[in-house]
């Protein structure tokens, strides 16, 4: 069977509404490489949109979930939970940012996550409001897409929405209404007006939570200011709501520390993980204080799937992966080099407009002309270019002008220096001027 006839018995059994980046049906995978039905193999630095970051097909994963299916595949935790459960909530628990004693609740997906963080914070706060920002992306369930800033595709359509929701102005540097040039102002801005929102237009006493990813995803791959981040804590004990960290995409080492948090030494009241958790098996994790976990009554939430052993078992192994075989600094080390590849690229092509991230979730951001018009066809132009070289991308942003870089953070040397040939290739065929004769 090859892309062609896949193609043709999608077109006839799946709904149209299942959209994908790439027209290509992978039959294999195995560390950093993926193979489609045609037999062509890529370098995959999409790995499944921050899903598996140590690779496709990890030898000690699959074990553990072979040894786990094995043994059991499910028995619903309201019935009675398994070890690996308790085991896994236990790892959590123990590299949760901060020292506060924590707790753990296990779902399925990010969107699961985030409505489960939502509920929690607005028992224990006996508060509804819950602010979130532009730029934001915490998923397509009704909580989930009401939070998420996007409207097409997310939430044109998907009327009405969840109520007491609000929406605050993102620390966004390279786009921001202040006219701000530094990440020092820009976090001062952003903080400043959203304390003059909350004081004037929601009240500080109604606010449950702030919602927040530290690097904006969907939005663009932008990372929050230091700043601001410690401002939003600090602001949002003086009001007595809590800061729900979403660290779905930025979590599991992909910036080069368990969470994005962790290289600033903050403490959220709740964070919310999934994607590279368990290398592809649907799971996802609310990780508290347990001040806060604690007001929750028994019953009060719950889960058929979630904490599935099977899954549970790919996200033991998967967290002693990252944390054996060296991620974390792995992570550091890919976005080092990966950065000052393209910053002096940017020198040569000035349709990059910017170059940010943190460790290996890196955002290029295509611009046309010195008002930073957004070019959504050149990032989508480069996309393709480099698949037909066989290098895997994903756009990414509001306005759908970026190209995100979530390369597996177990490879090679050989395999980084790969991917960013192939990205350069494909960068300079799309973006450098092309000369005109006299």
């Amino acid at each position: 069977m090859n892309n062609q006839s896949l193609a043709e018995r999608r077109r006839r059994a799946v709904s149209p509404a299942a959209y994908s980046s790439h027209p290509i049906y992978p039959a294999r995978a195995e560390g950093a490489y993926v193979w489609d039905a045609d037999g062509t193999r890529y370098l995959d630095w999409s790995v499944g949109i921050a899903v598996m970051n140590v690779g496709h097909s990890h030898p000690r994963v699959i074990e553990a979930v072979k040894r786990q299916a094995e043994t059991f595949q499910h028995l619903c935790f309201a019935v009675g939970m398994h070890e690996s459960y308790i085991q896994l909530a236990e790892k959590l628990n123990a590299i949760a940012p901060g020292p506060s004693e924590k707790r753990t609740f296990l779902v399925n997906s990010g969107a699961e996550a985030v409505e489960n963080a939502v509920k929690i914070a607005r028992v224990a706060t006996g508060r509804q409001g819950i602010v979130a920002f532009t730029h934001a992306f915490h998923g397509r369930t009704h909580m989930a897409l009401s939070l998420t800033a996007k409207a097409n595709p997310y939430k044109a359509g998907f009327a009405p929405r969840a109520a007491e929701v609000y929406r605050a102005q993102y620390p966004y540097l390279y786009r921001n209404p202040w006219g701000a040039t530094t990440a020092a102002e820009v976090a001062e801005r952003a903080l400043a007006a959203l304390k003059d929102q909350v004081k004037t237009t929601i009240g500080e006493g109604e606010v449950a939570a702030f919602m927040i990813e530290p690097v904006a995803g969907e939005g663009g791959f932008i990372p929050a200011p230091r700043a601001f981040l410690e401002g939003l804590q600090t602001y949002a004990k003086e009001i007595g709501a809590l800061w729900i960290d979403d660290e779905v995409q930025a979590g599991m080492g992909r910036t080069g520390a368990w969470w994005t948090v962790d290289h600033y030494g903050l403490e959220p009241d709740l964070v919310c993980s999934a994607k590279a958790l368990s290398s592809g098996f649907p799971l996802s994790a609310v990780v508290g204080k347990a001040e806060v976990m604690d007001k929750i009554a028994p019953g009060q939430l719950g889960s058929t799937f979630g904490g599935n052993p099977v899954s549970c078992a790919a996200a033991l192994a998967t967290l002693e992966v990252i944390e054996e075989e060296g991620l974390l600094e792995r992570a550091r080390e890919i976005g080092v080099v990966a950065t000052e590849k393209l910053k002096a690229l940017q020198k040569d092509l000035p349709k990059i407009g910017d170059v940010r991230g943190l460790g290996a979730m890196i955002g290029i951001e295509f611009v046309t002309g010195p008002d930073k018009t957004p070019d959504s066809n050149a990032a989508q132009a480069v996309l393709e270019h480099a698949r037909a070289d066989g290098l895997l991308l994903l756009t990414t942003g509001t306005y759908g002008n970026v190209i995100r870089l979530l390369p597996p953070l177990k490879m090679s040397d050989a395999e980084l220096s790969e991917g960013l040939e192939k990205l350069e290739a494909a960068l300079r065929a799309v973006l450098e001027p092309v000369a005109v004769g006299v």
